[in-house]
């Protein structure tokens, strides 16, 4: 599902929760003239004098000023008088107060001061259901979470530690997701073995993405050789579509995926081919580095990843942080 079918469906969602509210206030409304006698008819009156007034407006061609100057002061004592109704039948004068979920947009999800924008409440859903959409709705992992205690502040041989090259990836990984479209460099690839904090930080990217209402697509290397596998065997390329079309791909641990002949390299190939002409972008984690890459998915893709001007490559060293949180 795209950005933009989400935002139809909570349009829709929103337009029901109108409906559902209106429904309410009906009701609470008729359970209050069966209460106080008369008020139906305050009621009515009230909603006659607006009906006029707007009428009278509309049918003014002349626009005569003043035409409806005495409107406000009528609408305040019929507002009097139905108050007074409530009162006498024992309800709270504010009693029929229209219902809303949200009484900022009044449940439309828009604002229009100064210009027409997405209300703060429908922002925080469109976000959590783009966060459901790529299966990241429970998850806790974001760059503000990232913990640098849990890398090792030795220096290895070359004087670079391990907590240092990890701040280093969250940076330009923070700095990718803050600046898209417009990244420094189109691409990255995080390598390094496992429990380095790769995935933690592609998930910390797309969750800044759909903060930024960004819909990438995240998968992770083996369900997307399902889905090609699927592709390549029904001929139909419909089902990796949104992989292709997605404005930033997040692949996670490739090279963990089962080869198959003539589909993992080809399709891979392909995926990483078609988004390069389109100037779409690619994030890919890899437990394997270069010369690995190399050896599984042949020089073709090998060389793409391995080319600077499009890529930027991250490698994380040092000892699985997980197991250290297990000690822990």
């Amino acid at each position: 599902m795209t950005r933009e079918q989400i935002i139809l469906d909570l349009q829709q969602d929103y337009a029901k929760r109108r409906e559902d509210n209106l429904r309410l206030y009906e009701q609470k409304t008729e359970e209050a003239c069966q209460r106080c006698p008369g008020l139906r008819q305050l009621l009515d009156a009230r909603h006659m004098a607006v009906i006029s007034g707007v009428r009278s407006t509309l049918l003014n061609p002349q626009k005569t000023p003043g035409a409806n100057a005495g409107l406000p002061s009528a609408m305040a004592m019929m507002n009097q008088k139905i108050a007074a109704a409530l009162k006498a039948g024992g309800l709270p004068a504010d009693a029929l107060q229209p219902i809303y979920t949200c009484s900022i947009c009044r449940d439309e999800g828009y604002v229009y001061t100064p210009s027409r924008k997405m209300c703060s409440c429908m922002n925080r859903e469109l976000h959590q259901r783009m966060l459901g959409e790529l299966g990241l709705n429970g998850g806790k992992e974001t760059f503000e979470g990232f913990d640098e205690a849990l890398f090792s502040s030795e220096p290895d041989q070359r004087g670079v530690s391990q907590r240092q090259m990890a701040l280093l990836a969250r940076k330009v990984c923070e700095t990718y997701a803050d600046s898209y479209p417009d990244t420094e460099c189109r691409n990255l690839l995080l390598t390094g073995k496992s429990g380095l904090g790769k995935t933690y930080l592609l998930h910390s990217m797309a969750r800044r993405l759909a903060e930024r209402e960004v819909l990438p697509a995240y998968t992770s290397a083996f369900h997307l050789l399902e889905v090609a596998r699927k592709s390549y065997i029904e001929n139909n390329s419909d089902y990796l579509s949104g992989f292709m079309l997605a404005p930033v791909l997040l692949i996670d641990d490739l090279g963990t995926e089962p080869m198959m002949q003539n589909i993992t390299v080809t399709q891979l190939f392909n995926l990483l081919n078609e988004r390069q002409i389109a100037g779409r972008h690619t994030v890919i984690s890899t437990n394997l580095d270069m010369a690995e890459l190399k050896e599984r998915y042949t020089e073709r893709i090998a060389s793409r990843l391995n080319d600077a001007s499009s890529w930027r490559k991250l490698s994380l060293v040092g000892d699985d942080v997980r197991k250290r949180l297990k000690r822990s």
